[in-house]
């Protein structure tokens, strides 16, 4: 899986004197054949250079020479999609698996191109899931199609024929009861701190809870509030379900919760174009303003738009195209490909969250991009 983090490492590189090529594939094997890889691999640098100057062309020959040899060799580690980005005059090599297809392409720019991560990382938020019982706790973290296991707590509860109490009768049974109520609070206790210490390391905001409703009653009953508040789904599991049983119990969930999440933004996103305070942006110019005054706190982009824009070449500021020198700085203007995918980089560089979405009717009427502003 990849964080946030690291796609916003990848956003921060930048050139001015070389290209990044940036190559994403459909590896799945229930859809494509190995040997289709090479073919597809080469029928989009083909289309990706065609256009391009015979010295720039000449530059990325060996980014494209090194991802053929690579896919030559049969690479292994592949699950169902592979990104790579290289740019070897710069010696950069980057890659990437993952649990789930990418649509076919190879994008060829100044900066890495990260839309379809961010794309994944944004339909697959990574969600802590707790399995709890009365004796174990297991934590996991889901995102991005895969289930990891951090680390699970076991505590037996004790076994009232091994109290050596000398009670019998029911005195016996009630502290034996008052045992095990107190074995698993400990175990409830200490899961909850290593919860509290994972959402914070792996900047994790959901969490599904899993379990009997009798487990997951006495397990909240031991949970701040603040963790409660995180608990944006629950459901009944089998004790003995496997790690692929838990994935696919989580991922519908983890779908339907995403979806109740954009809808309700979605709805906040107009109902504050044009508010005083705390208003939103609507249409590639007010977002790529607001993005350049650093006054944007959320952006909504669709997943397949697709424009050219400009970009200053003194402030890198973002514009529509236009005549003319720079509006912020007077400088020169240059033309650029993906502006939207541009737009979604600038604002990873500032530690705006992107939300990239598929449907979205009354987004795509103001140009399949808005933003809620900070001010």
């Amino acid at each position: 899986m990849i964080s946030r983090i690291e796609l916003k490492e990848l956003a921060s590189h930048q050139l001015d004197d070389a290209y990044f090529v940036s190559l994403f594939l459909n590896v799945d094997p229930k859809q494509v054949k190995p040997e289709e890889w090479l073919l597809h691999f080469k029928n989009l640098s083909r289309k990706a250079t065609s256009t391009m100057q015979n010295g720039d062309k000449a530059s990325v020959a060996p980014d494209i020479d090194r991802l053929e040899k690579y896919l030559t060799d049969h690479p292994d580690g592949l699950k169902r999609g592979l990104a790579i980005i290289s740019s070897t005059s710069k010696n950069f090599w980057w890659v990437y698996n993952s649990a789930l297809p990418f649509m076919s392409d190879l994008v060829i720019k100044r900066d890495p191109y990260i839309k379809p991560l961010a794309y994944q990382i944004d339909q697959y938020q990574h969600y802590l899931i707790a399995f709890v019982s009365g004796e174990y706790v297991r934590l996991f973290v889901a995102g991005m199609g895969e289930l990891a296991e951090v680390t699970d707590f076991y505590h037996p509860t004790p076994n009232p024929n091994s109290l050596r109490d000398g009670g019998s009768g029911d005195m016996g049974e009630q502290r034996a009861q008052r045992r095990r109520e107190h074995t698993r609070q400990i175990l409830y206790k200490d899961s909850a701190q290593a919860i509290e210490k994972l959402l914070l390391k792996e900047e994790i905001k959901r969490i599904i809870l899993l379990g009997t409703d009798k487990a997951r009653g006495h397990f909240k009953e031991n949970l701040s509030e603040a963790l409660l508040h995180k608990i944006v789904a629950e459901s009944q599991i089998d004790r003995n379900s496997t790690n692929k049983e838990i994935l696919e119990k989580s991922l519908p969930i983890m779908k339907d919760v995403e979806y109740q999440f954009e809808r309700k933004a979605l709805g906040e996103l107009f109902d504050k174009a044009g508010a005083i305070e705390g208003a939103s942006a609507l249409g590639l110019a007010a977002v790529l303003d607001a993005l350049q005054q650093g006054n944007a706190r959320k952006l909504y982009v669709m997943t397949h738009q697709v424009a050219e824009g400009m970009r200053c070449t003194k402030c890198k500021a973002l514009s529509l195209i236009v005549e003319g020198d720079c509006p912020y700085c007077a400088g020169t203007m240059e033309t650029v490909p993906f502006i939207y995918d541009h737009a979604i980089q600038r604002a990873i560089d500032q530690g705006v969250r992107v939300d990239l979405l598929e449907d979205a009717p009354d987004l795509a009427k103001v140009g399949g991009i808005g933003a809620l502003l900070r001010y």
